[in-house]
């Protein structure tokens, strides 16, 4: 059975991420959060790795809130009983030392995402963290696409592009489209391996093929800029479609664009639909409105 002070503190922090705290559902929020942290602390320190990868959340709140919850005060951390092995990760900004932390322990308890979570955070701080996530992660049995696709990526932050693309390449094999997208990067920029511009266009038609997002805006990019002949605006159209399906806003943005440029067919309500998608998305597509001299044409909804 779960230790029901880690099944209490993950409820709370639940309700602080769908916004209870904001819309007047919690009466006293400062003891709600006293509570959850007191919860996960004693779930933690009795050994439950999920209450060091959730303390860790809770406190990278502070620098990327998680739905509603605007995180811990790092300060918080500072009078915590730190296991001494993770004691010494430090960092400039503290509410990501303590995240770190809280990753590392729940990794050196078993829990394998955590792993990947330590690494992705590492890539904003010290060498000497990126080196712990790289032998986090080099220490994996088994590792899975998306597990060596990071560890590529944290070779790549050391400086090491030989072994990085040799890592992307053994992830790309294994399916992942992100590892696919990168090596087509590394073949194309000449970055570990040598330049092979068909190699790079290999990997990126695999990538794209597979729904990766940037994959199919670089590809509809390709056409709208020529580059197999003569420029294809509706290959590069087809192409955009898919990647803002897939999410990817500037490929929205550039739909939106088409459209008030006359490159693309559509009216002025199918522009604002697709540059509000691009925001949506988190691409500011005025930034690329103003690059291309053209007036946002929702201003005037305002």
């Amino acid at each position: 059975m779960r230790d029901d002070d880690f099944e209490r503190g993950a409820a709370l922090y639940q309700r602080f991420v769908r916004g209870d705290a904001l819309i007047g559902l919690v009466a006293d929020v400062p003891a709600m959060e006293a509570e959850m942290l007191a919860a996960l602390w004693a779930a933690a320190t009795a050994g439950d790795a999920d209450a060091w990868a959730l303390l860790g959340d809770s406190y990278l709140a502070a620098l990327k809130p998680q739905g509603a919850f605007g995180g811990v005060d790092p300060d918080d951390a500072d009078a915590r009983p730190w296991p001494t092995e993770v004691a010494e990760i430090v960092d400039d900004e503290p509410a990501l030392a303590a995240a770190l932390r809280g990753y590392a322990q729940a990794a050196r308890l078993g829990r394998r995402a955590a792993v990947t979570q330590f690494a992705r955070m590492a890539r904003h701080s010290s060498a000497d963290n990126q080196r712990r996530a790289h032998a986090l992660l080099v220490a994996l049995t088994d590792p899975s696409a998306a597990e060596l696709y990071q560890r590529g990526l944290v070779e790549n932050w050391l400086g090491d592009v030989a072994t990085s693309a040799r890592t992307h390449h053994a992830a790309a094999e294994r399916g992942d489209l992100d590892a696919q997208f990168e090596l087509s990067l590394c073949y194309a920029q000449g970055l570990g391996v040598d330049a092979d511009a068909a190699q790079a266009a290999a990997w990126l038609r695999r990538a794209a093929d597979g729904g990766h997002g940037r994959a199919l805006y670089n590809l509809g990019a390709a056409y709208a800029r020529g580059d197999h002949g003569a420029p294809d605006m509706a290959e590069a159209a087809a192409y955009y479609r898919r990647a803002a399906a897939a999410g990817n806003g500037r490929a929205a943005a550039m739909l939106g664009v088409m459209v008030l440029s006359g490159d693309l067919a559509g009216t002025a309500a199918d522009a604002r639909r697709w540059l509000d998608d691009a925001d949506a998305a988190g691409f500011a597509a005025w930034e690329l409105l103003a690059a291309v001299g053209l007036d946002d044409p929702r201003a005037d909804d305002d």
